[in-house]
Formats: structure tokens, sequence, C-alpha cells
């Protein structure tokens, strides 16, 4: 915007912001109060040219919206274009949920199978969550940093 500020006319803004209004109204016909305060002109940038289909896209918003699992309800937008979890700031586990699933694995990560102690050790979701898991203590698992960064892909 800055650049645009000495401009004589703004016309070019004005129709980015046009298609930006138009696409996201064709993308997310339904609008939600968490639609406020997201990037859309990022998102626009990034996924204008995808096809889309906006029923499957609404379904799914629906969906995500009930999950209690979800935390940053704004995030589901740039969710269901890039599929980004991060986005959604899934609820962690607790320490208690953690530390249950340190006590059954005895400290040792399932993946590495080295040992050790609870503070070395991160909550993940054995199902992962996209695929269903739930963040209970039941589908916790304690992998080291290392194997937990690896399995993240971070």
């Amino acid at each position: 915007m800055a650049k645009q500020q000495n401009k004589p006319n703004a016309n070019e803004l004005w129709l980015y912001f046009q298609s930006v209004i138009s696409w996201v109204k064709a993308t997310f016909p339904k609008y939600r109060r968490e639609m406020k305060g997201v990037a859309w002109g990022e998102l626009y940038n990034a996924h204008k040219g995808d096809e889309v289909d906006s029923a499957k896209i609404e379904k799914e918003v629906a969906r995500l919206m009930a999950d209690d699992d979800v935390t940053n309800k704004k995030g589901i937008y740039s969710y269901v274009l890039n599929g980004t979890e991060r986005h959604l700031n899934i609820r962690a586990f607790t320490e208690n949920q953690k530390r249950e699933a340190y006590e059954r694995l005895k400290g040792i990560c399932p993946v590495c199978k080295k040992h050790f102690e609870f503070e070395e050790m991160q909550g993940d979701h054995t199902t992962p969550w996209h695929l269903g898991g739930k963040t209970v203590a039941d589908n916790c698992q304690m992998l080291c940093a290392d194997d937990n960064r690896r399995k993240s892909g971070i």
C-alpha cells in the first residue's frame, strides 16, 4: 500500500482489491466472523490459479470449525488451501497426557529406541490428527526432539 500512495490514482490497487474480494467470495461463499484478520491478499496471490471445489471446501471448513482440537479457527482458511496443519494450532497434549505416555513407553523413544528424560521428549499424535487422531492420552506417544522434528518435516 505504501508504494501506491504517491500514484495519481488508485485504480490498479482498487482492481486488485476487487479481485481478492471476488476470489474470497467464490472460494468461501459462507461468511464467518473468523474470516476477519485473515491475510486474504497472501492467500489470493498463492492460490488464485488453483482449481477449487467451493462446496467441498465449505464442507471441510464446517467440519474444522466444529473440531475442538483446532484452536486457531482463522488458520482453517489457509489449511484448506495448502494442507499445512501448523495453521490450525491443533491443541497440544497436556503435561499429564505426556507424562502418562512417557511412563507407558518407559522413556524409550519408539523411533530410535533410545532412552530420554521426560524433558528431552515431545508429545506426538500416534494417529496423526489429519487422519482422525484426537488429542487424548491414548493417542499420545513421546518422541525424542530429533525424531519428532524429522517426523514433522521441520
